[in-house]
């Protein structure tokens, strides 16, 4: 049988449709491969021409429910599909029942215990400091009676985030990061507000530096322990500014950066795809971890337009295909996501960062769109549209950039 009769004969199954799985199936559906799309809520990625689109049961409300669901989905293939997990909403409800999914499905994922001590960020810097990587001081305050006791230890300004990062998105807000403190007092109020709503932080020293500062890691560790795909990016601009995700980020060549994130990687055992975000600390040049993501980052259509496809080298490594390991790809090349990005822009501007000329001349040059792709247009369109009828500041993203353009600007 041929070899690419074999990769059809297994379908994707990739969990999450946000603009995170929609990059997966694109990168899969482009190389012939079939791709069933699921999520508990319609995402963008419904919308692709290469995804098969259906809703599953909410996997942190109805876990059992979930897991049944997936497994009579793969079973109706006729191969075992291969499993992509895009969303944190997925990641643990997959990993507790690893035995009974991979009866059904091929996957490569962490151990349970691993994938649990990295979704407690508090336990994730214990193991980042076991295998040398630096990360930001850290303190674990119960109540806001413990700040007096650790007062004199906490540099401040002080940086409050989430200890878990599901139960903080259900609480406190997905697009809300964490918290500036600037004195104790301003630190005992945010953590008491997290008290009363039952979300459980860390309080870390905010390390200085602009948001062109953050960098991230990403590798695909196969299942023999190989970093099989390396990949680095910076940060160009975040929404919101200063805590947010990449609205415009650029691919690198950092070989330092790549054997820091793989090396924590390798420390821990881990397998599959993961994304190390860190920060250049401008006290002393150091790059300090700001979290591991266990899964496949929001903007990794940018690796397969740089020329290094993870998705397909994982599906190729679960099939029995793996090619070559690899860390070459095309630098200096964007990924977007407009109306975000204009959202930044404004923030950015009023604070005098940032002008209106150097906005558009930022976003020169080779990149890749979060939703719009050339050949798979749809998923772009309907983002556009939705996020004008739910009247954001796209509605001034679509008349305003032609204002804007034709102005000359003293800075």
């Amino acid at each position: 049988m041929s070899r690419r009769r074999r990769r059809s004969d297994h379908a994707a199954v990739v969990l999450g449709m946000f603009e995170t799985g929609l990059g997966v199936a694109r990168s899969l559906g482009r190389n012939g491969i079939r791709v069933l799309g699921l999520d508990h809520r319609p995402g963008v990625g419904f919308r692709s021409k290469y995804v098969e689109p259906s809703l599953c049961p909410n996997p942190l409300l109805e876990t059992d429910a979930f897991v049944e669901h997936l497994a009579q989905v793969a079973k109706a293939e006729a191969q075992r599909p291969v499993l992509f997990v895009t969303s944190d909403d997925f990641l643990l409800a997959v990993a507790r029942h690893r035995e009974r999914l991979e009866e059904v499905l091929l996957l490569n994922l962490s151990d349970t215990a691993t994938l649990e001590s990295i979704a407690d960020k508090y336990r994730q810097y214990e193991l980042a400091r076991s295998a040398g990587i630096p990360v930001p001081a850290t303190f674990l305050l119960a109540s806001p009676d413990d700040v007096a006791e650790q007062q004199q230890r906490i540099p401040f300004p002080a940086f409050v985030k989430a200890r878990e990062v599901t139960s903080w998105r259900k609480l406190v807000g997905g697009n809300i990061k964490g918290f500036i403190a600037n004195t104790p007092e301003e630190l005992e109020r945010h953590l008491a507000e997290l008290v009363e709503v039952g979300v459980a932080a860390l309080v870390l020293d905010l390390i200085p530096g602009p948001d062109t500062s953050h960098y991230e890691a990403c590798c695909y560790m196969s299942r023999d322990g190989q970093v099989a795909r390396a990949f680095a990016f910076r940060k160009l601009r975040q929404q919101p500014p200063g805590f947010g995700f990449g609205s415009l980020v650029e691919s690198v060549r950092d070989p330092a950066l790549l054997e820091l994130g793989a090396r924590f990687l390798d420390s821990i055992g881990y397998r599959g795809v993961g994304s190390a975000e860190f920060k250049r600390d401008e006290r002393d040049g150091e790059l300090k971890l700001i979290e591991l993501n266990p899964r496949y980052w929001q903007q990794n259509s940018l690796a397969e337009r740089c020329k290094i496809n993870f998705p397909m080298a994982e599906y190729l490594d679960l099939i029995g295909e793996m090619p070559a390991p690899t860390t070459d790809y095309e630098p200096h090349v964007k990924w977007v996501n407009m109306t975000a990005d204009f959202d930044a822009f404004r923030v950015y501007r009023r604070r005098g960062e940032l002008g209106v000329s150097d906005w558009i001349q930022s976003l020169g040059g080779p990149k890749v769109y979060s939703n719009f792709a050339i050949d798979d247009p749809i998923p772009g369109v309907h983002a556009l549209s939705s996020n004008v009828a739910q009247r954001r500041p796209a509605r001034a993203l679509v008349k305003g950039i032609a204002r804007f353009i034709p102005r000359t600007e003293t800075r």
